[in-house]
C-alpha cells in the first residue's frame, strides 16, 4: 500500500486522540480533495467556453432533457441540488448570454420554463465533449475495471447518504 499525507494526518490523530477512530477521514478527506481538483480542472476546461461550472450544469440538464431541451426552473434546481433563489443569478446570466430562454409556464403560471437556445445547444455540445475529455484524463490512472469498481462503491456510498436511485434530489 502506498501512503499519502492523509495517512500521516490520521496517524497524528491516532497519536493525539487514541480514543477516536479517524478512519472516515481516509475516505471523505480524499473525496473532498478529489472533488476540489476535479472542480479546478472543470473550471479551467470551461473557461474557454465562457462558462462557470454551475452554468454548465444548467445547460447540461437542459441538453439531457432532449428536444425541445426544456425544463422547469425547479427541475433544473433539483438536478443541481439548488434552490430557486440560488439559481436566479445563474439563469439571468445564461439568459443575458443568449444561451437559454426563460418564459412563464403556461401549465403553472407560478413557475418558469427554461429552454436551450440554438446558441446554447451548440455551446453545451462543444463544452460537454471537452469536459468528458478532461474527466477521462483525470481518471486515466485507474484501469477500466477499477473505474467500474470505484463507480459502484461511490454509488453505494451516495445511496447510504440518502441519495435516491430514481431522483436527482
Amino acid at each position: 500500500m502506498t501512503r499519502d499525507f492523509i495517512d500521516d494526518v490520521m496517524d497524528q490523530w491516532r497519536a493525539q486522540r487514541p480514543d477516536l477512530d479517524p478512519a472516515p477521514m481516509g475516505v471523505l478527506t480524499r473525496m473532498t480533495r478529489i472533488a476540489r481538483r476535479v472542480t479546478l480542472h472543470l473550471e479551467e476546461s470551461l473557461r474557454k467556453f465562457g462558462l462557470q461550472p454551475a452554468e454548465f450544469e444548467v445547460l447540461c440538464a437542459l441538453r439531457r432533457a432532449g428536444p425541445p431541451y426544456e425544463l422547469t426552473l425547479r427541475e433544473v434546481g433539483n438536478w443541481m441540488l439548488a434552490t430557486g433563489s440560488t439559481m436566479t443569478s445563474r439563469i439571468d446570466r445564461l439568459v443575458d448570454s443568449g444561451l437559454i430562454d426563460r418564459r412563464q409556464n403556461p401549465a403553472n403560471r407560478r413557475t418558469a420554463l427554461l429552454r436551450l437556445t440554438r446558441k446554447g445547444l451548440r455551446l453545451v455540445d462543444k463544452a460537454i465533449a471537452a469536459d468528458l475529455a478532461t474527466e477521462r484524463a483525470l481518471i486515466a490512472g485507474l484501469g477500466k475495471a477499477d473505474q467500474r469498481a470505484l463507480a459502484d462503491l461511490l454509488r453505494r456510498l451516495c445511496r447510504s447518504m440518502g441519495e435516491s436511485a430514481d431522483a436527482p434530489h
